[in-house]
């Protein structure tokens, strides 16, 4: 009889231990689709839902930040950007092309969040999570304000100003430094597959072109 209530309590016990670890996975699991649904939604390029301001587009990528942040602490070491972007891909509305964009300045722009410290400070991390600015906690720049910059800055191009895949973190003095860059290569190139995704238009593309074939003729005289 004893043994028999013995058993009976470590059934029990079994079954209880099981459900919590279950009951666990099913809200992690919610919790990290969840997570992914809301960052195609803040993502989301098409003309109802992309950014139609300077304020807006900087919030959904500190937001977007922060959701990044909480799916890698949902999926330690087997966190992927890669594979956050194809599951988001499920639910998006941008084509695959704009989506490879994003995924490509996001997986650069986590890469900055994570060596400006912001990541790992509680206080940093509530301020993306309401889709505000904050201190950089470590580097060079620690101490200055986070800010986003651009890859093609809006005095060569304003028509993608607002669109995400052309953001980058940046300290706010060096937002500032790049304000009056040139079209280096990089830029030409940042152009080139914003106009094979058809963010740009081909006119943009060809007088950024244009200027870069100018400038590096240019310097090539001058050598």
């Amino acid at each position: 009889m004893i043994a028999d209530y013995f058993w009976k309590i470590i059934f029990t016990a079994v079954v209880i231990t099981g459900f919590i670890y279950w009951k666990a996975w099913r809200d992690g699991t919610k919790e990290y689709e969840g997570h992914v649904a809301a960052i195609a939604e803040l993502l989301d390029h098409t003309d109802d839902a992309k950014p139609f301001n300077d304020d807006e587009a900087a919030s959904k990528i500190y937001k977007s930040i922060y959701l990044l942040r909480k799916i890698e602490d949902h999926k330690g070491e087997k966190f992927s950007i890669d594979q956050v972007f194809e599951e988001a891909q499920e639910d998006s509305n941008n084509t695959k092309i704009v989506n490879n964009l994003l995924k490509d300045a996001f997986r650069e722009n986590y890469k900055k969040a994570k060596e400006y410290g912001v990541l790992d400070d509680e206080n940093a991390m509530s301020s993306l999570m309401d889709g505000t600015s904050t201190t950089i906690i470590s580097g060079p720049w620690s101490g200055e304000e986070l800010a986003l910059g651009y890859y093609i800055s809006p005095d060569i191009e304003d028509s993608i100003s607002l669109h995400l895949a052309n953001r980058l973190l940046l300290p706010q003095s060096v937002k500032l430094a790049m304000q009056f860059a040139d079209v280096t290569n990089d830029v030409k190139e940042r152009a080139d597959r914003l106009q094979r995704a058809e963010i740009l238009d081909t006119e943009a593309f060809d007088i950024i072109k244009h200027h870069y074939d100018t400038l590096r003729e240019l310097s090539t005289r001058n050598n």
